[in-house]
């Protein structure tokens, strides 16, 4: 009687062990991360490379605070003022760097973002962020030149892709006593 006994529980911890194996080996390959995706906020004029507004600068700063807790593990810009300033104060809030990809290389830097599998803060243009978005599997419309302030979330989990497209908003300038 005893040795079946620890004949079935040794089965059952068997059982138990197998069961954990595979509950670990599928968390393994339950890849899921999100990536974001923004224009710059609002230019001061159309400059080669102009610099942000001061409403550009209060959205750069609501778009960090919206993405505080999103778990950002890289941010990405062009190589322009604007894209830099937009991403700046998300990444001093995370203390992360900001990298640099070339804006005419969207495949480029859309097979890094896949193969990384990492969350992270994507600041481009209106002529390259739908690209961008379509490119990492999401969906996007064409962006104007007055667009701002859209913000598109791609959750990406075991190679399927759900698109949100979210707006980061403008709240009014506060006066200073």
């Amino acid at each position: 009687m005893k040795l079946m006994i620890c004949t079935g529980l040794t089965s059952l911890l068997k059982v138990l062990l197998l069961m954990m194996t595979m509950t670990t080996s599928a968390n393994a390959a339950d890849t899921s991360y999100t990536l974001y995706f923004s224009r710059h906020a609002e230019k001061v004029d159309a400059k080669d490379d102009p610099i942000l507004t001061q409403a550009g600068h209060r959205r750069a700063a609501i778009l960090a605070t919206m993405l505080q807790n999103a778990g950002i593990e890289r941010i990405y810009t062009t190589d322009y003022q604007r894209t830099r300033q937009t991403a700046g104060p998300a990444g001093k809030l995370l203390n992360l760097s900001v990298e640099t990809y070339v804006a005419g290389e969207p495949e480029k830097l859309v097979d890094s973002l896949l193969a990384q599998q990492q969350n992270a803060l994507i600041i481009g243009h209106s002529n390259t962020v739908p690209d961008l978005v379509v490119k990492a599997g999401g969906e996007a419309p064409a962006l104007t030149e007055e667009d701002f302030g859209d913000l598109f979330q791609l959750v990406i989990s075991n190679g399927k892709v759900v698109t949100t497209r979210l707006v980061v908003p403008m709240l009014p300038e506060t006066k200073k006593d």
